[in-house]
């Protein structure tokens, strides 16, 4: 299976594009082990690689994201890790593991030495790329999760949560994080365009913002696109653009990403341009 990355890489192309295929093709082949071993049933598919995968989304990411189902049984992360290693050296990867627990919020990051040299993507032969892991072994109450068959490449289910309740992780996300991060307006401006009557999970969200800042501050119908053109009021643009522009399927998305754009999408209107699915 690990050499049909010859198939994905496009000499042609520029090396960060190249990166975003072989990471991605890697992130399917994790989701296959966790299908083929089981524990997909514990671990419920949320972030930016899940609007990828399930919504096609055009932008690459670099997280494997997933919340702790409230059904989970027998949930062991340290065996997670160790089985996904050991599949992946049977696969023929070389990959090394360095993992935290300290956390509700348990992460590792898998690095995989020579890949990159080896399918000429990088000259340099101690270069790594990485893939990083967490799982909320805590999530906030209220989402609602569903069951996909998803087919590329690898054919596997996928239990993640419903559209409102990845809207509403977003949300808190752009809410309550703490440094901007372009890839979260990117994905606001997607949603909005593309689902324009879509509204948050907002159970999940109030229980979210509940969890990050202790205390109740109750977002709603009525408001909550009003709090988020504050948040635009004070954006760095050029500072969103930055972080974002790398993992653009299509680099020339990045023009529809300003505060205009924004603005016209939290009001509704149709004369936005869109970043389409």
């Amino acid at each position: 299976m690990k050499d049909f990355i010859r198939e994905i890489i496009d000499k042609s192309s520029p090396r960060q594009d190249n990166e975003n295929r072989l990471r991605e093709y890697i992130q399917k082949y994790l989701l296959y082990i966790l299908y083929r071993k089981k524990i997909y049933h514990n671990l419920i598919f949320t972030g930016g690689t899940a609007l990828r995968f399930l919504f096609k989304i055009r932008r690459f990411s670099e997280d494997l994201d997933f919340s702790l189902s409230e059904k989970a049984k027998g949930y062991n992360f340290l065996k997670i890790l160790e089985m996904g290693q050991k599949e992946l050296i049977l696969a023929g990867y070389k990959v090394e593991i360095k993992y935290s627990l300290e956390k509700t919020v348990h992460n590792a990051f898998l690095k995989f030495p020579d890949l990159l040299y080896e399918y000429g993507i990088s000259p340099h032969k101690d270069e790594k790329i990485s893939i990083k892991i967490e799982i909320d072994t805590s999530p906030p109450l209220g989402g609602k999760e569903e069951v996909t068959l998803y087919d590329s490449i690898f054919m596997f289910y996928i239990l993640h949560y419903d559209l409102p309740s990845l809207f509403a992780g977003k949300l808190h996300a752009l809410l309550c994080r703490e440094y901007t991060k372009g890839r979260d307006w990117y994905d606001l401006l997607w949603y909005l365009t593309n689902f324009r009557d879509l509204e948050p999970n907002f159970v999940m969200l109030n229980n979210a913002i509940k969890q990050t800042f202790g205390r109740d501050i109750e977002i709603r119908r009525e408001n909550w696109k009003k709090l988020l053109k504050k948040e635009v009021d004070e954006l760095d643009v050029e500072k969103v653009r930055g972080d974002v522009g790398r993992f653009l399927e299509n680099h020339a998305d990045i023009e529809f990403l300003n505060k205009e754009n924004l603005y016209r999408s939290l009001r509704g209107e149709t004369g936005s341009s869109h970043i389409t699915q």
